[in-house]
């Protein structure tokens, strides 16, 4: 594993096995999730869930449809409420959350993952999916979507480490299978995942990207490129005269009457 990034800097490191069996993103996603958590005013119980479901959407979003807006959203009976993460071309993330104080256990019930694939200008949704959220896991949903969806073998891994609620580190780790797959590479991939587990090295203190690389170190990966990563709303004033637009007639009215209407952003609180 080589070109390893600034670990202060937020990105998508793209990798692929030398034996074409594998292909493998690692996100740092730290500041994107720190912005993202300020924004929404999480505390850390709900911060981790979403930061996880944001880091979570970039990789899906990356690895399956780089061209499109995806947006991910959890439907579920936790005390968090339900989340959505939007992720455009770029990788652009935005999100919202329901609770973002909530502090009850399960902050993530059982409830739904629904994954919809928008174009990116906005106009018309080529396709949505939606799955059983496993074991109040957001990996597991990402996992099983990604199966029972794509056809596609996948592995996610998600991390987030507060201390003294604050954000420290986050990041993420999605392996997907390739068609030149073989039993044997699997048999191998799964003695590596085995002996030690992402989310563990990295609330231990590794980066993201070590993380990876110590997890991953018997692979021969083969560096392809790096992808940037950022929280980013898309709001304008345009956008906010349009939904003023949509009032009835009457309120209108009161409006050119001297009235107010305030729009708000449910993304960044402009």
């Amino acid at each position: 594993m080589s070109a390893k990034p600034l670990d202060t800097l937020d990105g998508v490191q793209r990798f692929i096995t030398g034996d074409n069996a594998f292909r493998i993103l690692v996100a740092t996603s730290t500041n994107m999730v720190r912005e993202a958590t300020t924004i929404a005013s999480t505390g850390p119980v709900v911060g981790d869930l979403y930061g996880r479901l944001l880091t979570g959407a970039a990789l899906l979003q990356l690895a399956q449809s780089p061209a499109h807006r995806v947006q991910v959203t959890l439907k579920h009976d936790g005390s968090a409420g339900n989340c959505l993460a939007d992720v455009w071309p770029g990788v652009a993330v935005r999100g919202r959350v329901e609770h973002p104080k909530a502090t009850a256990l399960p902050v993530l019930g059982s409830g739904q993952l629904q994954v919809s694939r928008i174009r990116a200008e906005g106009v018309g949704e080529l396709y949505q999916s939606i799955v059983p959220i496993p074991d109040a896991s957001i990996a597991n949903a990402l996992q099983r979507f990604m199966l029972d969806s794509e056809q596609i073998l996948s592995l996610f891994s998600m991390a987030t480490v507060w201390k003294n609620n604050a954000l420290v580190r986050s990041g993420g780790l999605i392996i997907q299978a390739l068609p030149e797959m073989l039993h044997e590479h699997l048999e191998t991939l799964t003695d590596v995942l085995s002996k030690a587990s992402f989310e563990d090295l990295v609330e231990a203190g590794d980066t993201p990207f070590d993380a990876a690389k110590a997890l991953l170190s018997p692979l021969d990966l083969i560096h392809l490129g790096n992808d940037p990563l950022r929280y980013e709303c898309r709001c304008s004033q345009a956008v906010a005269v349009r939904a003023v637009m949509t009032l009835s007639p009457d309120e209108l009215d009161a409006i050119r009457d001297g009235g107010q209407e305030e729009v708000r952003c449910d993304f960044c609180g402009a």
